[in-house]
């Protein structure tokens, strides 16, 4: 049988060759819809140029998976179930990417990930009953199994949790991975700043097994630095900069304002098809959404930041970690200062920042020095100041449409913490 390929242009890795059981998988349906799914939610909103795509960081997660397959001399069959995994890792996204997730986790305690494993078992499907009929290409499930793909591996990668070879797991899900490797670089560049230079070569170069773990020799340390500190400057000024999570709250309330909503249906959609879907939903929906396309974005008009908390303040602040007891305070406030539902948002982010992404603060990350394993922590104080640094630097923030702000701003403080 001829061996067909493709080679695809990246604008990070250049060329990316795909031949084989990975072509016929970036053809499935759950892969090309990614296509329409942005990698940064509504960061483009301060960011104009992050427009790239879920599919374009698959790819990249991908390249990175052969690059370290190759390094690593991975035998053929854990070669093959890596790269597997890294390639559709991020197939259970819903529109927007992560800007949703807190929707998913509170309303039916599953994530992206657990959507992806449903996926590969072929338990959940993406395409509604009305596209069914024109999708010729088969499912991902399908072609894992026609392959002998270990479907069962395949998701205990993704989900970190491959036992009997750590090693495989860590590839995609650890403190450094390449998953992160690509989406750090990737991110910088379309968003324009500068804290994604990583030399990935070279952290490639010196990654290695050993006994049944990932380590890094101890010339890596550089690298390993450069990529902690690129990851903390990009949650902290990117992924969690003020403006952006103002957009991103205004959409996913826009959704909890639905007394209907139905996590798994929006969550099929791409981008787009959730835009116009809302904008029918009722007039508060198409109030967000409009609000939205013209950058009208809510302002925020409180933030307590952790300094300025004594302990009394964090226990009440720790309650609004529950949807319900945020969503009857945010109603409360509305009552009590007369502004509609819907136009006060209360944001305590800590914990759904930690659940969207557990590795913000991990560097367990073993040294290999003249034989002996070590910690990253025995070689540089980069990783215990990445630890201990906050982000983001606000504990509670409380944001409402500009024409709320000054009321806002002048009593809320007295009816939250009441």
């Amino acid at each position: 049988m001829e061996n067909h390929s493709k080679t695809i242009r990246d604008s990070i890795h250049g060329n990316i060759k795909i031949e084989g059981i990975f072509l016929e998988l970036l053809d499935a349906p759950e892969i090309q819809r990614l296509h329409n799914v942005k990698q940064l939610g509504l960061t483009h909103l301060v960011f104009p140029g992050a427009h790239h795509t879920r599919l374009e960081h698959s790819l990249g997660a991908y390249k990175m998976a052969c690059k370290a397959s190759e390094m690593l001399k991975l035998d053929e069959d854990e070669r093959e179930l890596v790269i597997c995994a890294a390639l559709l890792h991020d197939i259970g996204h819903g529109p927007f990417s992560h800007t949703l997730e807190s929707i998913l986790r509170n309303s039916l305690n599953v994530n992206h990930v657990d959507l992806t494993e449903r996926l590969l078992f072929g338990e959940y499907e993406i395409f509604d009953s009305r596209e069914k009929n024109f999708i010729n290409s088969k499912s991902v499930h399908e072609i894992l199994s026609k392959n002998n793909i270990n479907r069962r591996q395949v998701a205990n990668i993704i989900k970190g949790k491959m036992a009997e070879r750590p090693y495989l797991s860590q590839l995609l899900d650890s403190s450094i991975d390449v998953d992160q490797l690509d989406y750090l670089i990737r991110d910088a560049y379309y968003t324009g700043v500068a804290y994604g230079m990583i030399d990935i070569e070279r952290f490639l170069q010196t990654l290695i097994i050993n006994d049944g773990q990932l380590a890094i020799v101890r010339k890596g340390v550089g690298v390993v630095e450069n990529i902690l500190m690129a990851r903390t400057l990009m949650y902290s000024s990117v992924y969690f900069h003020k403006t952006v999570r103002i957009a991103e709250l205004m959409l996913s309330k826009s959704i909890e304002m639905m007394p209907d909503v139905k996590p798994f249906d929006f969550f099929k959609m791409t981008d787009a098809e959730l835009v116009n879907d809302l904008k029918n939903k009722g007039p508060y929906q198409n109030e967000i959404i409009t609000y939205l396309k013209y950058r009208i974005l809510f302002k925020q008009a409180f933030i307590l930041t952790h300094p300025n908390l004594d302990e009394q303040k964090k226990e009440i602040i720790k309650d609004f970690e529950n949807v319900n007891i945020r969503k009857e305070k945010e109603e409360e406030i509305e009552d009590t200062l007369n502004i509609p539902y819907g136009h006060v948002i209360i944001d305590a982010p800590y914990t759904e920042l930690h659940q969207t992404e557990p590795r913000i603060d991990k560097t367990d990350i073993k040294i290999i020095d003249k034989n002996e394993q070590k910690s990253i922590d025995e070689f540089t104080p980069v990783a215990g100041a990445v630890r201990s640094r906050l982000i983001p630097d606000w504990i509670i923030m409380i944001v409402t449409d500009e024409k709320y702000r000054d009321v806002l701003s002048k009593k809320v403080e007295k009816i939250l913490f009441s």
